[in-house]
Parts: C-alpha cells; sequence; structure tokens
C-alpha cells in the first residue's frame, strides 16, 4: 500500500460521502441490469427492492486525524482495495481465462479484498465497541482516589454491573485497526489454496457479513476457562513495602466462527453461481472448479444457510431469488462467549446486544 501515497492524499475527499460496508461492485454482482437487490433488512418487516447505491452508510469510514479534522483515506483506501479485487475477480471468472491458473497477483488483490471485508463491517466495529466497554468493567476496577470503603466497594460494584453502565469507544478505534488485523488475515489466507468455484445448479445470496466457514469440529464450541485469580505476596525490600496485587485471567471468544486458522475452508460467494474458496493446501482442490447440478444445489444451500445465520443487519438477493429471502432473518445472537469472569458478568455480557447499530463518526446519541 506504500506506492498508493496516502500520506500526501487529500483528507478531504469522501468525507461526507456515503460509504458501502460491503462494496458497491461486489453487490452489483448479485443485482439485476437496474442495479436492483432483493434485500431483506431486520429493521424493515417485509423485504423489498433497493438500488446498491442506497445501501452505504454517510461517513462510516470517517475519522477524526491528529489535527482533529474529519479524514477520509480510509475509503480512499478502500476503494483502491475495490478496484484492484474488482478488475481480480472479473479475470479469474471469465470463460476466457477459465482454464488457467490463477495469477499470483490476482491472488493477492483477492486476499486482500477478503480479509478487508471481514474486519470492515457493522458486526466488527460492534464487537470492538463492547470490547472496550468490558476492559472498562472488568479490568479497570480501579477505586476513586481519596474515597472510603464503602464509596470504593460501591464503584467497583457499578463497574462490574453490566446492566447500569455501557463504555463505547470512538469509531476512530475501529478504523484504526481495520489495517492491522487485516494484514495477518490476509497473509494467512495467502498461505491457502484459491479455488473459484461455478455452481452449475442453485443460486446463491449474500449479506452484511460475506465470508463463511466450514469446519468439521464448529458445532463444538471450545470450553472457555473457569474463574481464576491470582494474588501476588506481599513482600519488603530495601525498607518499602510492595503493593498486593490481583491477577485475574479473561478470556473473550467471538461466537463468529473457531478461527479462521482452524477452519477447513473459508468461502465468499462473489456472484450467483460463483464461490471463492480458500482452503488448505491439503486439499489439491484445482484453482476452478464447475460443481455437477447436485453438488451444486447442496453448497448453494449450505452456503446459504450460513450467510443467513451470521447476517447482521441485512442479506442481498438477486431480484429473481426472492425464494432465497421469504423468511425473516434470524435474530442476532451474543457476540461474545467469556471465561474467567463472574457467572453474572458472563450471563449479562453474553446476551445479544443492545442496540446492535454502531457508533457512527459525527452521531449523536
Amino acid at each position: 500500500m506504500n506506492e498508493w501515497d496516502l500520506e500526501n492524499a487529500d483528507p478531504r475527499q469522501q468525507v461526507g460521502a456515503r460509504h458501502h460496508t460491503v462494496p458497491a461492485f461486489y453487490l452489483r454482482r448479485f443485482a439485476n441490469s437496474q442495479n436492483q437487490l432483493w434485500v431483506r433488512d431486520r429493521r424493515s418487516p417485509a423485504p423489498g427492492l433497493r438500488k446498491e447505491s442506497d445501501l452505504a452508510i454517510r461517513d462510516f469510514y470517517t475519522f477524526q486525524n491528529i489535527h482533529g479534522e474529519p479524514d477520509g483515506r480510509m475509503e480512499q483506501i478502500l476503494q483502491k482495495v475495490e478496484g484492484r479485487a474488482a478488475s481480480a475477480l472479473r479475470r479469474v471468472t471469465s470463460a476466457v481465462t477459465w482454464g488457467q491458473a490463477i495469477t499470483a497477483a490476482d491472488k493477492t488483490d483477492l486476499c486482500i479484498f477478503t480479509a478487508f471485508q471481514l474486519v470492515r463491517g457493522l458486526r466488527e466495529r460492534r464487537e470492538i465497541e463492547l470490547m472496550s466497554d468490558l476492559y472498562v468493567r472488568i479490568m479497570q476496577l480501579n477505586a476513586p482516589v481519596g474515597a472510603g470503603r464503602r464509596a470504593a466497594a460501591a464503584y467497583r460494584e457499578k463497574l462490574r454491573d453490566f446492566r447500569t453502565l455501557e463504555v463505547t469507544s470512538n469509531p476512530n478505534e475501529h478504523v484504526s485497526l481495520m489495517g492491522k488485523l487485516a494484514e495477518p488475515l490476509s497473509e494467512h489466507l495467502l498461505s491457502r489454496r484459491l479455488t473459484v468455484v461455478e455452481l452449475t445448479e442453485g443460486v446463491l445470496l449474500t449479506c452484511d457479513e460475506p465470508i463463511v466457514t466450514f469446519d468439521d469440529q464448529e458445532d463444538t464450541p471450545d470450553p472457555v476457562i473457569p474463574q481464576a485469580r491470582r494474588r501476588d505476596r506481599s513482600r519488603r525490600r530495601r525498607g518499602h513495602r510492595e503493593i498486593r496485587q490481583t491477577r485475574t485471567l479473561i478470556q473473550v471468544q467471538s461466537t463468529r466462527n473457531r478461527g479462521l486458522a482452524r477452519a477447513d475452508e473459508i468461502v465468499m460467494p462473489v456472484g450467483r453461481r460463483t464461490l471463492l474458496v480458500f482452503s488448505h493446501g491439503a486439499a489439491e482442490l484445482p484453482s476452478r472448479l464447475r460443481m455437477a447440478p447436485e453438488e451444486g444445489q447442496k453448497t448453494a444451500t449450505e452456503v446459504n444457510k450460513r450467510l443467513l445465520a451470521q447476517a447482521y443487519f441485512m442479506a442481498f438477493a438477486h431480484p429473481d431469488d426472492r425464494h432465497l429471502l421469504s423468511t425473516p432473518l434470524p435474530e442476532v445472537g451474543p457476540l461474545f462467549r467469556l471465561g474467567g469472569v463472574h457467572p453474572e458478568q458472563a450471563r449479562i455480557a453474553e446476551a445479544s446486544p443492545t442496540p446492535l447499530r454502531p457508533e457512527l463518526f459525527g452521531r449523536r446519541r
């Protein structure tokens, strides 16, 4: 990304613009000739037709820079990522190049695009907000300076009570982490074998969390650690008494999946009948694969089921495939599982997030 010269880019560009959390070029691959999609939005009672240009959020990637000014350069980065991925997708799905191997450059562009898509959405921002909230209430239980014993105990209890306090991080936190999170993810995807799969039967939908994982062990989530504390002993050294400390180990598990490194396959629909599949090298899949009708129908059914289960706000389908979105989206479950905390804290923290909508730049409650 160094060649993009972001230091000299105009930070005012894309400020005030509508930003797609799911790229417009990607949505158009599921749209009709009028760029319309059939959309199921959990904030609306019924699905309906919407243009891809309407499926954006104003200033979602705008952040406040060190000069205190609104800055649109993250959206500029994403536009470059999307532009390269769009070109790569056209090449790897073209009938003209179908028999050829996927080039290293195209694979790199698709891996970077997929990595950013994993970390750029509404759910990821809400997860970061809840992590900030968790950190303040569980790990920063410092008593007010000069407070008495009862006041200090009341303060600590208030922080522990997830029902009376919520701490929300600035959207800058999400924007600042996107590149740091995407880089190792793209490197992991590059280590996998990439296969473009074409279905001869069955059709695919997509959603605002369009990447799913397949793992033989994913129906049995890892156990979380029990509550445990280690108290350091107080010692005297050279006439000074060290402060006694209590250390608590907190474990946080995302409910989205068991982790990309452990997944057998990472799958992303990139068209009504086209999938990108990142598999382990041992799978020995070809770079391009056409599925038989029966297998394609089965694959489409399973991928669609998982996409609907993890849709955060919206799911999308081609207007001719309205039957794929005939029922309301499943309720959003808890975003985390916690270990090492009091059972009451774990129970409340593991509830479905309220509200679902994360913070936006310039938004006032």
